[in-house]
This record gives C-alpha cells, structure tokens and sequence, in this order.
C-alpha cells in the first residue's frame, strides 16, 4: 500500500501537485474528517489495485486519469488526383497523468501515385568527370523508371566541390582560375574555378532540361581528399523554396561521390570557426555564400534537419569509400547507401529503383517527444489484425514491412509522462509521423499536476472550514492553516505572533470557546527527560518527527519512538535484503527468518515423505540446516537426522559380524577360516568392496543405508546395504563395504622388530657421528695451536748476558768515605 506523506506540513498550493506527482497509481479520498466524532478515513492514498468503494464514499473520491479528445480524425483515404490521408487521426488533446500510460491507436495506408520528389547532388571534382558524362545520360532514363513507380515524379540537381581557401582548395591566383584540366570529348578541357555548393536545377518533369543542366554543370577541383558534401546536403534539404520541395511529396536526395567528406571541426584548419546555422544562404547564381563563414555541419545537425524535412539520403558511391559512407549512413535516420561504378549508369537507375520500392514497401514511426514524455510502439504489422486477442500479441515494433497498395496498419502507441512541468498551464505539443513523409498526427497534451479539490469553487474545498476550527481552507479532505495556524485541525497558533500581527492584518484569530491548543504529552511515559524520543518536535502536543538527510531512513510512531533503518545488517543490507525494518526489528519475508533475515526458515528442515516432524524429531533446525542431537547416547545423522548407525531398528547389527568376517577376516566366526563366515553368513554372501562408503540423497530415498560399527581394536568400519528381497527367512541384501577401516590416530600396526633396528642404529650412527666431529675439531685445534708456535719461536730474540741462576764466588763492596776523598 502507497503511503502518503504528512500532510500537515505541506502548503497550500503544493498539496495537489504532491498528490498526483508523488502517488501517481493511487486514489485519493478526500472525505472530512469529524473531529468531534474523531472519525477520518483510515488511509487516505490506495492503489488502484485495491481500490474498493467502500473505503470512501463515491463523491469524496478523487481519481484523476488520463483522456483524450480527438479534434480531427479524417478517414484514411488513397485516390488518384487527391490529396490522400495516410495516417489516422491527425489530431488529438491528450491529459496524462504522471506515471500511468495511455494507449492511443493509430492506423497507416500507403497512398497510390503519391508524388516523388528526387534531388540528385553529385560531387564535380575532377575526378568525378567519368561520372558526369554518364549521369547526363540517366535523366530520361531514371525519369522513365519512376514514371512506372508514380505518375507524379520531378527531378532536380546540383553539386558540390568544397571551401574555396587553404587546406581545402589551392588559391594560388593561376590554380583558382584553371585547377586542373580533364579530357573530354577528346580534347584538352580547362576545369572551372572551384566553389563550394551551387544549386544547378529545380526539381522538374522537365528530364531533357536534367540531361542539359548535367552536361553544362562545370567540372572543378580542389587540393585535399575530403570534400564538401556535407555543406551541399545541408543547404539542399534547408532552402526547400530554391529546390522546389513539395509539402506533400516524397522527399529523395541522391548524393554521389568517389571521396570522403569533411566534417564539423574542420573549417577550423582554414581559420572559419563560427558554427554552422542550419539556415540557406543561396545567392541568386545558386551559389552558397556562406562556405567561408561558417563551418562544416555537424552530422547531429545533418540528421536533425533530415528528419525535420522529411528527407530520404541515398548514398550511391564506388566499392572504396563503401565503409566511410556506410558509418554516415547508420547516423542519418531513414538513408541508405549503394554501391555505382564509372560507365555504370543502369546500376544507378536500380539502385534508386530498389530504394525507392524498400521505402514504399515499409513504414516506420517516428516522434519528436519531449524527454518527459515516453513513446512506444506495438503492432503486428500485416498479421491478424481486428483479432480478439491483437491487443494482447502485439509485438513492441515501430517498423512494418511488405506494404502493398491499400494495406492499412495499425500501431498502439503507449504515452507515458514521467514528470510533471515546472509551467504547465498552456498545451505542449509533439508528432508522430511515418518516416520520410510529412504527414503526422499532433498530439496536443497537458500533464495533470494538480487535483481540482485544490481549487476554489470546485468539490472538496473549503474556504474557512468547521473542520478547520475556521482557522484554515479544507482542501481535498486536509486542513491547510492559515498564518500563526497550524495542527491537524488547525488548533495549534502562536499566541504571541497572532498578538504582534493582530494590529497589522485581518488574519483570523480563534474564538473564546475554542483557544486553538490542544494539549497532548510528547513522552511516552514519566520517566521520560525528553520529548519525542529526541528524534522529533513537540507541536501542539503531537510529535512531528526529525527528517533525516536520507530520505529513505524515517522515524515513526506517536513518539518518533520507531524508525526503518537501525536493525541488524547481514552482508552490509538491512535485515539482508531479505526483510523490512519496522520499529528497529527485521519483519522478515516468506521463507526467511532470524534477527537479521539471514536465515532460511525451517520449511527445508521437513524429510521428503510422511515425517512431518522437523529433523525427524533428533535435531534442531538452525538457519534451514538440520542440527543433529545425542540422544541416549546414540548420534543421529543425516541431513534431516533419520540415519542411525547404531539403533536396533536397522540391520546394521544383523550384518555386521558378517561384513566384519568376510571384509576384515576378523571376529568369533573366523575360528574356522573363510569356510566359516560363508556359512554362517550365507543369506548376506553379496559384498562389494569401495575405497570410500558415502550415501547421497537419491541413494537413500532407493532405500540405501550406512552402517558405522566400531571394533574393538579402537577402529570403525564402514559399509552400506541395500535389501533387495526378503521372503520368509531368507533376506538378501546387497553390501558395499569400505576396504579399510577408520583408525583414529593410528593409521597400521607399528613393526616393533624394525623400530628397535631402527633405534639401535640411529643410535650408533650418532655415536659415530659425533665422535667424527670431536676428532676433526680437536685436529683443527691442534693445527692452529702447532702453527701458533712456530710464528712466536720464530720471532723470538735471544739476549747474551748473565745467567740468572749462576752466582760467582766474589762479593765486591765500595767504601762510600774512600769514594767521596778520593774525588776530592
């Protein structure tokens, strides 16, 4: 269900607007509400989908939708010597409203005889004199060809060289009077002086005077490569009075060339740097005037004015320049392009031939609406139309082929407005029109912005309202205040600003017996500090809640006490994407479930068949995944835990001594070998050996079980088995058992005599190794301490005096008196 904003806080003149551009599928009731009574429709905005007359009286309804007027609708009609329609209607008024589509039917005939309009534009450089001499010839031909097509053919024809001035054409004095010469005739023939487009004939009957024109047309040259094509395709589909276009005529422009064309940006090698116009700029010579001042057009510029002219380009030019014309073809609505060599004027003829039948022979529908305005196209073209369920098989096509004569088409046209005009008070205008010919339906349309409720004098305003405590307008079922007004019922003003105002204006003050304040607590409870949860304002004792700068994240409640963007996120999205924010808490989808919907609810938790309890009754189901329980010391498994390995209702216990027997050649019945386990296994003989036991989903709905049996080794085998047949005593059963066992933490036995060999010479070797290390470090010691040595004797210096362990037999003693006489 649409929800409607608040409206007390919209004015006056928005309301209506905001109604229809904000709910453009909804219906609005405008119905009072009874205050005293406090009766009010519950929701003011529904779809139209669950529009019910019950929810509002009829006459407070307000539904405004699209509709038409058709101010001309003239039947299709095609007759020689008469002007013919081939579209129908040609004129309709249109009100849309915003956001809902309107289908209009439209029908197309092809006119017979309808008159041709053929312009030939033909480049006269030198290189293109072979062309000439042969297109002077295809006059009467050509003419004579079309006159087959329709009675009403004329023929004109100009050509083109390029800009007159450097890069373009050389303006040496001597170049710009003779730039080339060509033979013709046998003769030595002087070129003319180069200009850039001249208009040579008007369209005619007359195609003796084509033929003449041709041969008369001067053949001229210039320096670069490029030529200027462009300039002569724009101002031949502009000055349409100088060529001679008829309005109600179809319009061809044959262009021919063997060189490639200049484009908008280019003038500007020559200095020329003011855009093209758009407008014609003929001399009375035919001459374009204007080639050394404004640029090159733009090919936007070049198909604007096809479509506006209603021109059909064809591009005959030789197999060389088939790709550049090809990129300009696909650019330019409605042309077409041929291939035409020299000394090949009956290709030309065909080529024009077989355009004109391709153009005749489909039609296309265009329009020139504006952005606001959407258009689409339906049709079955030729295929069972007036059928009951055409409307329902149409196909989304503008473009129908295989016209003949007399053939009527019908398109569906779907206008859509996809926004309202700031302006909207006048009619806007737009066409629709087959491609390639002027004739169209105007549709004339205005956008409904507004609701009537919202102007005086019509249903559902009122100016000064009960309602309204006679403090405001009653517009559309909602009161609008008046100044210092405000509240749903306009009972809330400011005192102090109706007293300052009071002096200065009528403004309406409340009477004695209604004060205009309500009084309303903003907190939920006493224990409340603050107003409005703090996410809102206090107004007149309602809380009118923050709007925050996303307009997505609202708060809501009587308090402002809920919002739709603080629940929990599961891969950065709100509520997973899976869910909707209300009041802080995720209110999941359908199938989906969890504080943050990022769970599957528990819907995938039930086993296929008759179980109907959730995981079989031995497990919890957490985010649609079956959690298996130890109950009573026995582990279910599975994926909704049906399995059980170990419980006395299967036939794991019955089979496993055997398995264990044949499989493992281990268990009571191996005391009399192999011999034994067959015979005391013989109903259970059938036993296949796999690398890995694993049972699927499709394994297990055939009827298949697993088997885990621990032994008493700390080991656990693995097997699986299927009953095949079970008649009287006799069951058999079909086993695939694991070939090895599942030995926690020990994967075989350990070989204890080549453990202790192991040790006894990892033990020695080390011993060995070791005593190598101290050997080879204490000779290196030596080495170095040996070598020490000799460095040290080697340096050494013996001193020769006394020995200090031998001591003479003579003391000699000095007389220290004897000494001092002495040397006096």
């Amino acid at each position: 269900m649409t929800q409607f904003y608040n409206v007390t806080s919209v004015k006056s003149d928005d309301l209506s607007r905001r109604i229809v551009d904000e709910t453009p599928t909804c219906i609005w009731c405008a119905a009072p509400t009874d205050k005293e009574k406090n009766i009010q429709p519950s929701v003011r905005c529904i779809t139209k989908s669950k529009f019910n007359k019950l929810w509002c009286d009829p006459s407070n309804i307000i539904n405004e939708t699209s509709k038409i007027v058709i101010e001309k609708n003239i039947p299709l009609s095609s007759i020689k010597n008469r002007e013919p329609v081939q579209i129908q209607p040609q004129k309709i008024k249109l009100y849309l409203r915003k956001g809902e589509e309107y289908k209009l039917k439209i029908r197309y005939t092809q006119a017979e005889d309808y008159p041709v309009d053929m312009y030939y534009l033909m480049d006269l450089s030198a290189s293109m004199q072979p062309y000439r001499q042969h297109l002077s010839e295809l006059g009467a031909n050509l003419a004579s060809v079309m006159r087959n097509l329709t009675s009403n053919f004329r023929l004109g024809f100009g050509s083109f060289v390029d800009k007159v001035t450097l890069p373009m054409t050389d303006t040496q004095p001597i170049k710009l009077k003779k730039p080339c010469d060509f033979i013709e005739d046998n003769k030595k023939t002087d070129c003319a002086p180069p200009y850039g487009y001249k208009h040579q004939m008007s369209l005619t009957e007359d195609s003796d005077s084509f033929r003449s024109n041709v041969r008369a047309a001067p053949i001229s040259g210039n320096l670069d490569g490029p030529e200027g094509g462009l300039d002569a395709i724009m101002q031949s589909i502009v000055c349409t009075k100088r060529i001679g276009w008829r309005e109600k005529a179809r319009h061809l422009l044959v262009y021919s060339s063997d060189a490639s064309f200049h484009l908008a940006g280019d003038g500007k090698l020559a200095g020329i740097i003011e855009p093209n116009d758009c407008q014609c700029h003929l001399d009375n010579k035919g001459f374009y005037t204007h080639s050394l001042l404004q640029d090159y057009p733009s090919i936007s510029q070049i198909n604007r004015k096809v479509g506006q002219h209603n021109v059909h380009i064809i591009f005959a030019v030789p197999s060389t320049k088939n790709n550049t014309y090809q990129l300009l073809s696909q650019s330019l609505s409605g042309s077409s392009i041929g291939l035409v060599e020299k000394n090949d004027t009956i290709n030309v003829i065909n080529l024009i031939k077989k355009e004109y039948e391709k153009l005749v022979e489909s039609v296309k529908m265009i329009d020139n609406a504006p952005q606001h305005i959407n258009v689409k196209y339906f049709s079955k073209c030729l295929n069972t139309i007036g059928d009951k369920d055409y409307d329902d098989n149409m196909k989304e096509q503008s473009k129908c082929q295989g016209l003949r004569f007399g053939d009527v088409v019908e398109f569906q046209v779907v206008i859509k407005a996809t926004e309202c005009l700031s302006s909207n008070l006048e009619y806007n205008k737009f066409e629709i029109k087959p491609e390639g010919l002027n004739e169209s339906l105007i549709i004339e349309y205005k956008v409904i912005c507004e609701c009537p409720c919202d102007k005086p004098g019509n249903k559902g305003f009122k100016v000064d309202a009960e309602e309204c405590n006679y403090s405001g307008s009653l517009t559309c079922g909602v009161c609008l205040c008046d100044k210092n007004f405000h509240g749903k019922y306009c009972d809330c003003h400011n005192i102090a600003n109706d007293h300052n105002n009071k002096s200065e204006n009528n403004d309406k003050v409340p009477n004695e017996n209604n004060k205009g304040i309500v009084k309303e607590d903003c907190r939920a409870s006493v224990n409340d500090t603050v107003n409005c949860n703090n996410h809102g304002t206090c107004k007149c004792g309602i809380c009118e809640c923050h709007v925050r700068p996303n307009p997505l994240e609202k708060f809501s409640g009587k308090y402002c006490e809920c919002n739709n963007f603080s629940c929990k996120r599961s891969n950065r999205l709100l509520c997973g994407g899976n869910g909707d924010c209300v009041c802080g808490s995720c209110n999941c989808y359908s199938g989906w479930s969890g504080e943050s919907c990022d769970c599957h609810d528990n819907t995938t938790c039930f086993s296929p068949g008759k179980n109907t309890e959730i995981c079989s009754g031995h497990g919890d189901c957490i985010c649609g995944k079956c959690h298996c329980k130890l109950e009573n010391d026995v582990l279910y498994s599975g994926s909704f835990c049906q399995d059980c390995p170990t419980c006395p209702g299967l036939h794991c216990d019955k089979l496993k001594d055997c398995v264990e027997c044949l499989v493992y050649n281990s268990n009571s019945y191996d005391r009399v070998g192999n011999a034994g386990c067959y015979h005391y296994c013989h109903d259970e003989i059938n036993i296949e050996k796999i690398d890995k036991v694993q049972v699927n989903s499709s394994e297990h709905e055939a009827g298949i079980r697993m088997c885990r049996v621990p032994t008493n080794d700390s080991c656990t085998f693995l097997f699986k088995y299927q009953l095949i047949s079970n008649r009287g005593d006799i069951s058999l059963f079909k086993i695939t058992a694991q070939e090895t066992k599942d030995c926690p933490g020990l994967l075989s036995p350990i070989p204890l005599v080549g453990v202790a060999i192991g040790v006894i010479l990892s033990t020695v070797l080390l011993g060995f190794l070791i005593l190598m290390i101290w050997k080879i470090l204490t000779i290196v010691h030596d080495h170095r301490e040996f070598a020490k040595f000799e460095k040290e004797r080697a340096m050494a210096k013996w001193e020769r005096g006394d020995n200090p362990l031998y001591k003479q037999a003579t003391t000699t003693f000095c007389n220290p008196t004897f000494v001092e006489s002495k040397n006096n």
